[in-house]
C-alpha cells in the first residue's frame, strides 16, 4: 500500500509540475517526500492531509483502490468523507471497530473523528469520554495541533448541550491557536470563526458574534470552501433574524440556499428553505412561504429526514394558524403527532406552543397544560427554546386580560436568558 500511494502522489506531483519540496513545505522535509514516493514510510493522517491539499486532491484520491481490512488508513480516509457528507451514522459503523492496524498518530484521528461523529447524530454525552481519550493521547504524543483540533470537538459537544459559554472559551482558544501560527490550516481557522459566532448568537451576544462573521468572511477568500460558507450565510441570517432585521435576513438566508442548492445539499437546503419560509411569514408574505414549505418537504423526504420534514411540519402549523387559528390547530396537533412518532423534541416543543396559544381563549386550562408540557420538554431537551415558550405563554396570557400572570411568565422568559 505504502508504495501505491507513494507512486500516486509522484505522479500527481509531477503532472502539478511541483518539486519534492513545494509539497513539503511549511510542515515536512523533502526527504520526508522522497521516501513517500518510494514506498520506504508509510504517510500519517496528518500528512495525507497535507499532501492532498498541495496536490488539489481528496486524501482518498492517493490511497485509491478499495477498502480492505489490510488498509486501515483508508477505513479512517473513508469515514472522514462519510463525515463531510453528513453521513455520521455511516462513518461510526467504520470509526467504531477501526481499532487494528493504526499508527498512534492515526488512532488520535480515529478519536476525534469518533467524538465528531457522536456529536452530529445529537449524541454528545457518548462523545465527551471519546474526547477525553483524544485529549490524552494528544499530550502523550505531545502534538500541540492535535490538541487545538480535539478542543473545538470538545466546543461543540458544550455546543450542543446549550453550555454556550464553555463553548464560546474553547473556540476562543483555537482561534488564538491559529492566529499564532500554533495550527495553520486556514479551513480550520475559518470554521471556528463561524462557529464562534454561531455560539456567540445563542448566548445572545449579537455585537461580538458579527464581529467574528466578519473575520470570517474577510479569512474565506483565501480559500474555496463552498459549505462552510453557506453555513457562515445561514448564521449571519439568524443573527439579523433575532435582531429583527427581516430583510438582511432573508438576503442571507437565499444565500445560504443558492450554496447548498448548487453543492446538492438536499437536507441543508431543505433546513434553509424551512427558515426562509418562517421569515416571509413573518415578513407577511404566506404564499412565499407555503412554496418555500412545499419545496423544502419535497427536499426533505427525499434525503430520507424526518426530523427535518418535523420541522417542516411545525413550520407549515405556524404559518397557516396566521391566518386561519383553526386550521393552524389542526395541522399543529397532526405534525405534534409526528414529531413524538419520530422523537423530534424541537418541532415538539414549538407545535405545544402553537396548540397553547390556540386554546386559550376557548379554553384556559387545556392551553396551560400544552404550555407546562412545553416548557418541562424545553428545560428537558431543547433549553435553547424556553424563553420562547415563556415570551409566547406571556403574549398569550396577555391577549386574554391576565397582565398579572403574563407579567410573571415575562419574568420567567427573562430569567431563562439569564441562565
Amino acid at each position: 500500500m505504502a508504495s501505491d500511494v507513494g507512486a500516486r502522489i509522484r505522479s500527481l506531483r509531477t503532472a502539478k509540475g511541483l518539486t519534492q519540496a513545494q509539497v513539503a513545505e511549511p510542515l515536512y522535509t523533502k526527504a520526508y517526500i522522497s521516501m513517500l514516493e518510494s514506498g520506504r514510510t508509510r504517510a500519517s493522517m496528518k500528512a495525507l492531509e497535507h499532501i492532498a491539499g498541495v496536490l488539489g486532491v481528496k486524501p482518498s484520491d492517493l490511497l485509491g483502490g478499495s477498502s480492505t481490512p489490510a488498509t486501515p488508513q483508508y477505513e479512517l480516509v473513508e469515514a472522514r468523507r462519510l463525515l463531510e457528507e453528513g453521513r455520521a451514522k455511516d462513518a461510526l459503523v467504520i470509526l467504531e471497530k477501526l481499532e487494528d492496524g493504526l499508527t498512534a498518530s492515526d488512532q488520535l484521528v480515529r478519536l476525534r473523528y469518533l467524538a465528531t461523529a457522536y456529536n452530529l447524530i445529537g449524541q454528545p454525552k457518548q462523545a465527551f469520554p471519546v474526547i477525553e481519550r483524544a485529549q490524552r493521547m494528544a499530550e502523550l504524543l505531545e502534538s500541540v495541533e492535535e490538541s487545538v483540533r480535539v478542543k473545538a470537538v470538545l466546543a461543540s459537544a458544550h455546543a450542543k448541550t446549550y453550555a454556550y459559554s464553555d463553548a464560546i472559551r474553547l473556540l476562543r482558544e483555537c482561534v488564538t491557536a491559529c492566529e499564532s501560527g500554533e495550527v495553520k490550516d486556514p479551513t480550520f481557522h475559518f470554521r471556528r470563526l463561524v462557529d464562534l459566532a454561531v455560539n456567540l448568537t445563542n448566548d445572545r451576544q449579537p455585537k461580538q458574534a458579527l464581529a467574528m462573521y466578519e473575520r470570517a468572511i474577510e479569512l474565506s477568500s483565501r480559500f474555496s470552501d463552498q459549505a462552510s460558507s453557506a453555513f457562515l450565510y445561514a448564521g449571519i441570517a439568524k443573527l439579523y433574524q433575532n435582531e429583527g432585521d427581516l430583510e438582511a435576513a432573508i438576503r442571507y438566508n437565499q444565500k445560504s440556499l443558492q450554496v447548498y442548492e448548487e453543492l446538492g445539499l438536499l437536507d441543508q437546503a431543505a433546513c434553509a428553505l424551512d427558515n426562509a419560509a418562517m421569515l416571509y411569514a413573518d415578513y407577511g408574505s404566506k404564499e412565499r412561504a407555503r412554496e418555500c414549505l412545499e419545496r423544502a418537504g419535497r427536499l426533505a423526504t427525499a434525503a430520507g429526514r424526518f426530523g427535518t420534514l418535523a420541522s417542516i411540519r411545525a413550520s407549515e402549523a405556524e404559518v397557516t394558524a396566521k391566518g386561519d387559528p383553526a386550521a393552524g390547530l389542526e395541522a399543529a396537533q397532526e405534525a405534534l403527532k409526528f414529531a413524538r412518532k419520530i422523537d423530534q423534541p424541537d418541532a415538539q416543543v414549538r407545535c405545544l406552543i402553537l396548540i397553547g396559544e390556540a386554546k386559550m381563549a376557548s379554553s384556559p386550562t387545556a392551553a396551560r397544560r400544552s404550555f407546562q408540557e412545553a416548557s418541562q420538554l424545553a428545560e428537558a431537551r431543547v433549553p435553547h427554546l424556553l424563553r420562547v415558550v415563556f415570551d409566547r405563554w406571556s403574549r398569550a396570557v396577555e391577549a386574554k386580560g391576565d397582565s398579572d400572570e403574563a407579567l410573571r411568565l415575562a419574568r420567567r422568559a427573562l430569567e431563562t436568558a439569564r441562565t
